[in-house]
């Protein structure tokens, strides 16, 4: 599965989040980089996304 972010600035309207499917038939893996744009609004917040490695040096 793949997912993506938009987290919106406050005041700039909602953040955004994106959801990709099953891989294509026959395979067991999305390749990297393949998560679809962020499209869908979130309607309840109070998460924090954090980053990993090369985000938070």
């Amino acid at each position: 599965m793949g997912i993506s972010f938009y987290v919106a600035d406050k005041g700039s309207g909602p953040s955004r989040i994106g959801l990709s499917g099953l891989p294509k038939a026959g395979e067991t893996q999305i390749a990297k980089c393949m998560a679809p744009a962020a499209d869908a609004a979130v309607i309840k917040g109070g998460y924090v996304l954090q980053g990993k490695g090369l985000l938070n040096p």
